[in-house]
């Protein structure tokens, strides 16, 4: 599955524990009732470069797919969005390569892409939950946290399987062309010259008449 380089989780950390430029303490109320500071007023211009490097339809579409597939994710993207634009810029720059990757892949092998789908959503909810415990410590947290481990290993392990089963298939459809070419009689290679020739002897009479035609012509 895509790796986050590690920026995804600083993000979201920073954007859950920041309370007026410092950071929360594991006395602060948990993740999930967060105080959302006042947005700041957007820079036009950091907007006007932000849709220069991603494009609106681009950027539409990320936030589309994490509305559907994450919708915590989506709320803190807008939240970046409004309060600290440039984390926003990269954080969506970085989903956004790998909703391409994804899409790749559903166009070329769209049972893998069901896997790999499900495997972004569980690691896109353990990075937002992970930052989450950072601030508070939860029990309840961290159980949410080992149960999405546990799916994302379930997942894993399908994936493999279907892909092992895509192989096995494929050896066999393959051992079945061996077969086949190893009881081929020896008389089907005659078979197989005596036509290559016939259809030698035809093209080339062919072109004598072609030429011939040309010859009384002039």
């Amino acid at each position: 599955m895509m790796r986050s380089s590690g920026l995804f989780l600083i993000l979201l950390t920073v954007a859950y524990g920041s309370r007026d430029g410092q950071t929360a303490s594991a006395a602060d109320p948990p993740a999930t009732s967060v105080r959302v500071d006042a947005p700041k007023a957007v820079d036009k211009s950091a907007e006007k470069k932000l849709r220069m490097e991603l494009s609106e339809s681009d950027l539409v579409a990320t936030m589309a797919f994490a509305s559907e597939h994450h919708p915590e994710l989506a709320r803190l993207l807008q939240h970046l969005r409004k309060s600290r634009l440039n984390e926003f810029q990269r954080a969506a720059r970085e989903l956004n390569q790998q909703i391409v990757v994804l899409e790749k892949l559903k166009e070329k092998n769209p049972a893998r892409y069901e896997h790999q789908l499900q495997l972004w959503k569980n690691d896109s909810q353990i990075r937002v939950l992970v930052a989450k415990w950072s601030l508070s410590k939860d029990e309840a947290i961290e159980q949410q946290i080992r149960q999405l481990l546990q799916q994302r290993r379930d997942t894993k392990v399908a994936q493999l399987k279907a892909e092992q089963k895509r192989l096995v298939e494929q050896l066999q459809k393959v051992e079945r062309q061996l077969t086949t070419i190893y009881e081929m009689p020896d008389s089907q290679i005659d078979r197989e010259w005596e036509q290559l020739a016939k259809k030698t002897n035809a093209n080339r009479n062919d072109i004598k008449a072609k030429n011939s035609n040309k010859n009384n012509s002039n």
